[in-house]
């Protein structure tokens, strides 16, 4: 059953419990309330006719001799069967008439001759309330026991002693009318003994061995067999009567048991707890039965005019104190009661006699005086208890605790010399001798020990031990665990095995905690006082002050050790750390020179490889170079050597006849063409030499004007126009504006967009696709201008899209690319044109690479840019 469930259960059947003793109550007060004002004969009658023991001092019944457990055979000569036939013989007739019962004990026949009374309100309130209130206060504490300490024998012995006394109270109230728990009422009278005995074997000590089920299972057989007696006898009178006695003697037997038992523990127990506990259980017995005892005693002298009902109103406080004695654990807190309990009887005590006393004094001596009889005696007569009661109680309240709870010393005095003396040393070895030479002389503790935290915080060593031996305990221990809640612990309180075996030379009673800030520091060992009384709660006080009083100041000592070590190796670690710091920063230059050199080679370098992908890019535009410049050349050739040929013509015809003027003319505009011609062609050259001058010009000597981007991408367009006819694609350019202009190096733009168009070229051919189209798409965006080269090649896969920006790295097939390309485009966006660039690319689909160019760019720094 886990824990939660178990909890559960444990508190609904205590609720149940405790609604069914309520109910039980309820019921029977409200049916025993019709008796009030009903005559009736001036005893109880039985369901078995037997007569209840049950009486008060003004019934007639009281001064006659005993009837009580004797049989009603008749009333007036007629013969009844049954109780409510008797009652009803009564009721015909007014209160204070006479009948004459017959009545009939083992055989033996008498008569008796009573007048009939009213129960008034008060007879009812001395019985049945009187029976009701203690049957549901003993239940209750039963039930509270038990739900409190569920898993303690003796919280299970006292919840079924106190039920079955309950029941049987509760019950009796119903004996005398509905008679309904007749047979309960003799069940719970043959189980109290049972319970009596459980509470015997497990309470205070328990001394049940392997047989235990055995040992408390015999009483609740016995018991069982009584009640099926009771039973089987309930109205045969002379066997229920015969079994009455039998179940009142075992009580009384069992109880005598209880109380010789609790006797001989106290006596033979080492326990100081269980010594506590057998106190609490006699302050209570004293309590409970001291009232009772007064009353009887009084109603002898008075002969018989207190009802002894009145007793039933005190027994509950000696089932709440063996109660009390098994929930409470602590020794102080019992301590404290015992104190409380202690001082409160012999106040009351006290009072009574002396009230007693003067009232005996006041009735001889002023009785018939006429300071007697005068109506400011009473004002007189309170004034004076208002002005005794304050100075008995001082003095009464000192003179119990120097009988019961004697102090031989005065703790405001010590602990104020101990908290001077604190305050004017930090030294650990004077704070230490000085806490225990305080606890030595004020309680006469001679064997102790003072245990703090070591450095490692691994265990509590001992700094100080009266023995002279080492004790520790690990800072895992259950014990410290328990001790960090800043509650003191006594040995008694401790589960058997807890108790940590290195104390058992220093014969350890009680633990104090030494707490600061919340942390336990250390923690006080105390063993047997000398005068071989355990602490008291006014001990526990004073040691616990002084423990707050002492955590300060040994934490101070501490901080003033270690401010001390510190100050001793300060300069030391100075000096150390001055040759550190001194090391670290040669071997810190060493490391800056030698990153300022790998940082030159890695400069170098990166100029190198750029040159290598600029010359491995001129080198795959060699072929278009060739090819746009040899077209025009070789045009131009064609055109001058057909102008020389005319030329030539031209200079036979001079003089000759045969040669009109018209001829001449037809021979200049036909030179005149051929010019034209020929100077188109070169113009043409001359344009792609100055695209080749832009796209190849100095990198080193960066440019900042404002520049057309449409021109550099046409430019682009024309020095690549010889390898688009040869892949058999086609460039198409759109723009959302007239003219964007940007600001930099137009030639970083020529290089980004020749690398970006050539990649798109190669995706192409690496598909297998011709006549493919790459789509150069320009927007200006106001603050941006938007470039977009998208083609519907190749494509790239998703797992190289992080990685194509990485120096190095290629998807071309081997020996296609050097894997610089795009590393040296994003190089000049981002750092020479302060832009961005992204791609979104779909495998066997096709690439996009988007550029975003700031109108005026964020970086112009050039350095180490290609």
């Amino acid at each position: 059953m886990t824990t939660r469930v178990w909890r559960s259960w444990r508190t609904w059947c205590a609720a149940i419990l405790a609604l069914a003793a309520l109910a039980l109550t309820l019921f029977c007060g409200l049916a025993s309330a019709r008796w009030i004002g009903t005559p009736f004969p001036g005893f109880f009658v039985l369901a078995n006719r037997v007569i209840a023991s049950v009486s008060l001092p003004h019934w007639p019944v009281a001064h006659h001799e005993p009837i009580y457990q004797h049989a009603v055979v008749a009333v007036n000569g007629q013969p009844v069967t049954t109780s409510q036939a008797l009652y009803a013989t009564i009721r015909q007739s007014p209160p204070g008439s006479a009948f004459t019962y017959t009545l009939d004990q083992a055989g033996n026949i008498s008569q008796v001759t009573f007048p009939s009374l009213p129960l008034t309100g008060k007879d009812y309130g001395l019985i049945f309330i009187a029976y009701l209130f203690l049957g549901l206060v003993t239940a209750l504490i039963g039930i509270g026991v038990w739900f409190l300490q569920p898993s303690s024998a003796a919280a299970q012995a006292q919840l079924f002693t106190n039920l079955s006394i309950g029941l049987f109270a509760l019950s009796g109230t119903d004996l005398y009318l509905t008679q309904w728990f007749f047979r309960a009422h003799v069940m719970g009278e043959a189980f109290i003994s049972a319970g009596v005995i459980h509470m015997t074997l497990v309470f205070p000590v328990d001394r049940l061995g392997r047989h235990r089920r055995l040992f408390i299972l015999l009483p609740y057989i016995a018991a069982l067999i009584l009640s099926v007696a009771y039973q089987l006898a309930l109205y045969q009178p002379t066997v229920y009567s015969l079994i009455h006695h039998l179940c009142e003697g075992w009580i009384g037997v069992a109880g005598v048991v209880f109380l010789g038992k609790i006797v001989w523990d106290y006596f033979t127990t080492d326990s100081y707890l269980i010594r506590q506990k057998i106190r609490v259980v006699f302050f209570g017995g004293l309590a409970g039965y001291a009232f009772p005892a007064a009353v009887l005693i009084y109603s002898g002298i008075s002969g018989g005019e207190v009802p002894v009902n009145y007793m039933a109103f005190a027994a509950f406080l000696f089932p709440l104190s063996v109660g009390y004695a098994i929930v409470k654990h602590n020794l102080f807190d019992i301590d404290t009661l015992l104190k409380r309990v202690a001082y409160y009887l012999a106040l009351t005590a006290i009072f009574t006699l002396v009230y007693i006393a003067f009232l005996t004094v006041l009735n001889l001596t002023l009785h018939s005086t006429d300071l007697a009889r005068t109506q400011l005696f009473p004002l007189f007569f309170t004034l004076g208890v208002v002005f005794l009661l304050n100075p008995l109680r001082n003095h009464l309240q000192r003179g119990v605790d120097r009988v019961f709870f004697r102090l031989h010393y005065d703790p405001v005095k010590v602990q104020a010399a101990v908290s001077a003396s604190l305050a004017v040393t930090l030294r650990l070895d004077e704070i230490i001798h000085l806490i225990w030479s305080t606890i030595n002389a004020t309680l006469g503790v001679k064997q102790g020990s003072i245990l703090l935290l070591a450095p490692d915080e691994k265990r509590y060593v001992s700094s100080y031990s009266e023995t002279g031996q080492t004790s520790y305990i690990d800072a895992d221990h259950p014990l410290i665990r328990a001790m960090q809640q800043g509650q003191a612990l006594s040995r008694h309180e401790v589960q058997y095995g807890a108790w940590p075996p290195s104390l058992t030379p220093l014969d350890a009673q009680f633990l104090i905690p030494l707490m600061f800030k919340e942390e336990l520091i250390g923690l006080i060992i105390l063993g047997n006082k000398e005068s071989g009384t355990f602490f008291s709660a006014d001990d526990l006080n004073f040691l616990n002050t002084l423990a707050h009083q002492s955590a300060l100041s040994i934490a101070n000592a501490l901080s003033y050790q270690a401010l001390q070590v510190l100050n001793a190796n300060l300069e030391q670690k100075v000096d150390e750390r001055t040759r550190e710091l001194a090391h670290a920063n040669t071997e810190l230059n060493a490391s800056l020179t030698e990153l300022e050199q790998a940082y030159h080679d890695l400069q170098r370098s990166h100029e190198y490889l750029l040159q290598a992908e600029r010359m491995a890019a001129l080198g795959r535009l060699t072929a278009n170079i060739a090819h746009e410049i040899n077209t025009p050349l070789g045009a131009s050739l064609t055109s001058l050597k057909l102008i020389k040929d005319l030329v030539e013509e031209y200079q036979t015809s001079i003089g000759d006849a045969g040669v009109s003027a018209q001829d001449h003319h037809d021979i200049a505009a036909e030179m005149d063409q051929l010019v034209y011609v020929t100077s188109q062609w070169l113009e043409k050259a001359a344009t792609y030499i100055r695209s080749l001058k832009v796209h190849n010009s100095d990198f080193g000597q960066a440019k900042d004007v404002s520049f057309p981007v449409l021109e550099v991408i046409e430019d682009v367009q024309l020095l690549l126009a010889h390898r688009l006819r040869l892949s058999q694609c086609h460039l198409k350019l759109t723009c959302t504006s007239t003219a964007p202009f940007l600001r930099g190096d137009p030639g970083r733009l020529s290089q980004v967009m020749t690398n970006l168009i050539v990649n798109a070229i190669d995706a192409y051919q690496e598909s297998g696709r011709a006549g493919g189209e790459i789509r150069v798409e320009v927007q200006d965006t106001g603050n941006r201008v938007e470039i977009r080269v998208s083609d519907q090649g190749s494509g790239i896969a998703a797992e190289h899209l992080e990685q194509i920006f990485e120096p190095f790295f290629s998807t071309k097939s081997s020996g296609a690319g050097t894997g610089l390309g795009l590393p040296i485009v994003r190089d000049i966006v981002t750092n020479v044109f302060g832009g961005a660039m992204r791609v979104e690319s779909i495998l066997g689909e096709g690439s996009v690479f988007v550029v975003r160019l700031p109108k005026a760019p964020q970086c112009t720094s050039t350095k180490g840019v290609p």
